[in-house]
């Protein structure tokens, strides 16, 4: 599992969601609510330990795009 799945599904509890989403799938079309994605950001400033710009929030639609935000702070 990827680094980022592992943050959402530890967002998002022991739920059934991450298997039926494909790593490139807009999470928010695949039913993720704005406070579920609150915190998956809050989640995934605390791993780069950093706040997350603007562009940044912008730009996160899917588990892939979560993983270039955790590769880019590496």
């Amino acid at each position: 599992m990827s680094k980022a799945r592992e943050l959402v599904r530890s967002c998002l509890g022991p739920d059934d969601f991450l298997d039926e989403v494909t790593d490139t799938e807009d999470l928010r079309e695949a039913g993720l609510n704005s406070g579920e994605f609150v915190l998956i950001s809050l989640r995934l400033e605390e791993e780069i330990d950093r706040a997350l710009t603007d562009e940044e929030l912008g730009r996160i639609r899917s588990i892939q795009d979560i993983d270039a935000v955790l590769a880019e702070a590496a």
